[in-house]
């Protein structure tokens, strides 16, 4: 299994919402991909809870049976969709894939 994990940093104001609002947006939109995409076999997005200078805003966490499903998930355009309005309310990404 893959494991594929995303850290977004929000600006605090993209396309006329705050960070809060955009992050609930993020949320709702990834997490809707379940049951569309069949590559996804588990996905959750999470805002972060607690204030820190250091600490990103909206973390993904995927899972995927091979990294070729993972891409296949990524060039899917449903995700491709979803991922335009995430570059526009990200200030800073980071990622990490591996296989557990």
């Amino acid at each position: 299994m893959i494991k594929h994990i995303v850290l977004w940093k929000l600006k605090p104001a993209a396309e006329g919402k705050t960070a809060e609002e955009n992050a609930g947006i993020i949320k709702e939109q990834l997490e809707g991909l379940y049951g569309k995409i069949p590559e996804i076999k588990s996905i959750q997005v999470q805002k972060n809870t607690l204030e820190g200078a250091g600490n990103y805003d909206i973390a993904l966490i995927a899972e995927f049976e091979t990294f070729e499903t993972m891409t296949a998930y990524q060039k899917n355009p449903l995700h491709e969709e979803a991922a335009i309005y995430v570059k526009k309310a990200v200030e800073e990404r980071a990622a990490i894939d591996f296989e557990f």
